[in-house]
């Protein structure tokens, strides 16, 4: 009995010195835009909020150059990030004009739904969550990504890849919009072949279950393979990403990815209830080195300010949600947008007071 009692007395003592480890790391904010001009004011203007680190989308050499010396006269690091939306279509209209792009398909159903959300200012007016956690059945992105069974598409963004990597200073890669557009699977013939495939060996599975398995780990496959390969090219570039459109039937699959900084939702732009916020945050934290040693759990808020497209989060909202997410042990946390934060002072003195030093 004694023995129990020292055994569970000292789990206890394990438990308490991990969680007083993570609070003693330093708080870290990240931010995804960067203003395209004038960078030395707005670096200033960053670093004045405490941003120790922002993710642009640029693929310009040029800019990417500017960016990271103007990051570095603020002690800013920069991150630039690839996409399979805006820009596979860009380089796959440059390398194959003649050919259609693959993108991800969808069921009849879901191709009307998306039709619908984006018919006029409906995408405003009914309670579509723009990528996030869905409400509505049917609900889907409305821009389209590329198919994650195609090979080609996933050589164009190798050969973006090899551009980020050549930039001097660079502290990293990003990864966005990596997902299915209607949040579950592709529709495509060759998908459709592949999951059939599957089944065939796995008959113990069902088929809800053998779908959310191989679109899953295609997804994860996917992004680890783009990982790997950046670290192929340049060994000590930084990955980073935001779980973003979500994976429904396993919002918080993060921890699979070998990525550094796995950012995954835990304040969405819409207005989620504290419980919410304080158990993903948990579980992004604490469930971030399940598979991969490399990786860091980092929560993501969303904060855009644009009254009568997106929620309005006034400063307290926002406090809560920083302080929540804080306090369940997220210590790098990112936002989007940089440039909505800076560009309200009310919300830029909240995150002043948790990350300015």
């Amino acid at each position: 009995m004694k023995a129990a009692v020292l055994v569970v007395m000292a789990v206890s003592l394990l438990v308490t010195s991990s969680s007083a480890q993570a609070q003693d790391e330093p708080l870290t904010l990240v931010g995804w835009g960067v203003a395209s001009k004038d960078l030395d004011t707005f670096m200033a203007q960053a670093a004045d909020v405490g941003f120790d680190a922002l993710i642009t989308g640029s693929l310009d050499p040029q800019f990417l150059r500017q960016a990271v010396e103007a990051g570095a006269r603020h002690s800013i690091k920069i991150f630039t990030h690839i996409t399979p939306m805006g820009h596979v279509k860009s380089a796959w209209t440059a390398a194959y004009p003649e050919q259609p792009i693959p993108w991800q398909v969808l069921s009849e159903d879901e191709q009307a739904a998306a039709s619908f959300i984006s018919a006029g200012r409906n995408i405003y007016l009914i309670p579509y969550q723009w990528g996030g956690e869905p409400i509505m059945t049917n609900e889907v992105l409305t821009t389209p990504a590329v198919c994650f069974s195609n090979l080609e598409a996933r050589a164009l963004l190798e050969r973006m890849i090899d551009t980020v990597a050549s930039v001097p200073g660079l502290e990293g890669l990003g990864f966005d919009g990596f997902g299915y557009q209607n949040y579950h699977r592709c529709y495509c013939e060759r998908c459709q072949r592949l999951f059939e495939e599957f089944m065939k060996a796995r008959p113990e599975l069902g088929e809800e279950e053998a779908s959310v398995e191989f679109f899953r780990d295609m997804l994860v496959g996917y992004i680890n393979h783009l990982a790997d390969y950046a670290r192929s090219k340049r060994p000590d570039i930084k990955t980073t990403i935001h779980i973003w459109p979500v994976f429904a039937p396993e919002p918080l699959y993060g921890n699979r990815l070998d990525v550094d900084y796995c950012g995954q939702t835990a304040a969405w732009y819409t207005l989620w209830p504290q419980e919410k916020i304080a158990k993903y945050s948990r579980i992004i934290c604490e469930d971030a080195r399940r598979y991969y040693d490399r990786q860091t759990g980092v929560g993501m808020i969303g904060y855009y300010d644009r009254p009568g497209e997106f929620p309005v989060k006034d400063a307290a909202q926002v406090e809560m949600e920083l302080s929540t997410m804080i306090e369940n042990g997220c210590r790098r946390i990112q936002v989007c947008s940089t440039i909505h934060v800076i560009n309200n002072e009310e919300i830029a003195g909240v995150f002043r007071r948790h990350f300015a030093q």
